[in-house]
C-alpha cells in the first residue's frame, strides 16, 4: 500500500437493491481498491437512497449533511434518504446528485483531489495507478477507442476544477444529455489501454450476424472476448469477467 493521503478522495456512486447487489458489486469494489496502490486513500460510496443498507463492520454510514471527515480504514457510505434514480437514457438525476456531491465533500474534508472510479470499473496496471496518483491539476479522464469517446467511469478531478464541477448544476443540458457530452474535461488520456470489454464478443465465423444471438452456445462465456492481458483498465465489468486472475482479491472472503 502507498503512503496515507489525507488530501485525496476516491469515490463511486451507488444504488444497492439487496444484499446480493452489495456483495457482488460494491463490496468487491471496496476490497479491490482497499488492497490496491490507492488503498490508503479514503474510499467513499455516494448512495442514491438504496433500499438495502449493509451492516458490515468495515462500513461507516452517514448522511450528506453530517459528513465532514472520512474514516480511513472503513468504507464511507454517504447516503441520500430519497432515491432519484434514472428516468431515461439521458436523464439520471440520482447519479448527478451523487456525482456532484463529491466536490462538496472534498472541500469539507480539505481534500485537493477527487478520484472517481465507478463500482464496475477496475484499474489493472501499476502504471495507470501511478499515473492517477501523480495527476495534480485539471480534470482528467481516459479514452474508449471502440466508442471514440471519453470514459466517465474513471476520472481525476483536482482542486482547481472543483468549482467547475459544481457549476455543472447550472448546465442547460443536465438530465437532457449524456454526461460524456457535458463534463468539461481538460485532458483525455489516450495512452492507457482500456474499454468496455464486457460488450465484446469473439469471432463467430459465418454465424457473426445478430440473428444467431438466440442460439444457446453463443450465450456462453466462451463466445465473449476476455479482457486483454495488456489492458490498463476495464469498465462495465460483469460477474463472468471476475474469473480473470487480476480480480482474485475480490472473490476471496474478508
Amino acid at each position: 500500500m502507498t503512503t496515507p493521503r489525507d488530501d485525496c478522495l476516491l469515490f463511486a456512486t451507488s444504488f444497492m437493491r439487496d444484499e446480493q447487489d452489495w456483495h457482488n458489486r460494491y463490496l468487491r469494489w471496496y476490497r479491490y481498491y482497499r488492497q490496491s496502490q490507492l488503498g490508503n486513500t479514503p474510499l467513499v460510496l455516494i448512495d442514491d437512497g438504496s433500499p438495502f443498507l449493509p451492516e458490515d463492520a468495515d462500513t461507516h454510514m452517514c448522511k450528506p449533511d453530517n459528513w465532514y471527515r472520512p474514516q480511513r480504514h472503513q468504507l464511507n457510505i454517504v447516503r441520500f434518504e430519497q432515491n432519484l434514480g434514472r428516468q431515461s437514457l439521458t436523464s439520471y438525476p440520482g447519479w448527478w446528485r451523487s456525482f456532484l456531491l463529491a466536490p462538496e465533500l472534498a472541500k469539507r474534508a480539505g481534500c485537493r483531489k477527487i478520484i472517481h472510479i465507478e463500482s464496475d470499473a477496475y484499474i489493472l496496471t501499476e502504471r495507470m495507478f501511478s499515473l492517477i496518483e501523480n495527476i495534480n491539476e485539471g480534470w482528467t479522464t481516459f479514452w474508449l477507442p471502440t466508442y471514440q469517446m471519453p470514459e466517465t467511469a474513471i476520472q481525476v478531478i483536482c482542486e482547481d476544477q472543483f468549482d467547475n464541477m459544481l457549476a455543472i448544476w447550472n448546465h442547460s443540458d443536465i438530465n437532457r444529455e449524456l454526461a460524456e457530452n457535458i463534463l468539461p474535461f481538460t485532458q483525455v488520456v489516450k495512452t492507457m489501454k482500456g474499454d468496455r470489454y464486457s460488450e465484446f464478443k469473439r469471432n463467430r465465423w459465418i454465424f457473426r450476424s445478430r440473428k444467431f444471438d438466440w442460439f444457446p452456445p453463443f450465450k456462453t462465456n466462451f463466445f465473449f472476448a476476455p479482457i486483454p492481458p495488456d489492458a490498463d483498465f476495464a469498465t462495465q465489468v460483469v460477474p463472468r469477467q471476475f474469473s480473470d486472475i487480476r480480480f482474485q482479491v475480490v472473490l476471496t472472503d474478508s
